[in-house]
């Protein structure tokens, strides 16, 4: 397993990231709120207005994508779209101090958790194993 880590690590960050920015980007283009949610995540959070930027740039790619998030974002911010529309100035505060539901956990455990994942790929690819050569090679 240790000769693959680094890969599967790897994998793993691509697939957050991925998912992290569909996401995000989702949230920030929902018809209700979305314009106050990007507007508060560029204030206060700059972790997930990154994602937002690159989710952007991703859905542009691929606009399928870009539904994708919208609806996992809907499905997870349902919620607290109203208490967004009420005080917009702090919906991104909203969103990652409270938990609505397990979509929005996971997303919440993204945000933090992708980051982790390229750190733990890194020093795994470091750590790699390495061939080993006894005799030496022709020259």
């Amino acid at each position: 397993m240790r000769k693959w880590l680094h890969l599967v690590l790897g994998l793993s960050f691509v697939v957050a990231l991925v998912g992290e920015m569909m996401f995000w980007a989702g949230a920030a283009s929902l018809p209700q709120g979305g314009p106050l949610i990007r507007q508060s995540l560029g204030r206060e959070a700059p972790l997930a207005f990154t994602y937002l930027i690159g989710g952007e740039v991703l859905g542009k790619a691929a606009p399928m994508l870009l539904d994708i998030g919208q609806h996992w974002a809907a499905e997870a911010l349902e919620p607290g779209l109203e208490r967004i529309k009420e005080d917009p100035n702090v919906s991104a505060a909203l969103i990652l101090d409270n938990t609505w539901n397990s979509t929005h956990r996971l997303a919440k455990l993204g945000l933090y958790g992708t980051p982790i994942l390229l750190l733990l790929a890194i020093f795994a690819w470091l750590r790699r194993p390495r061939q080993v050569r006894m005799m030496g090679g022709r020259r």
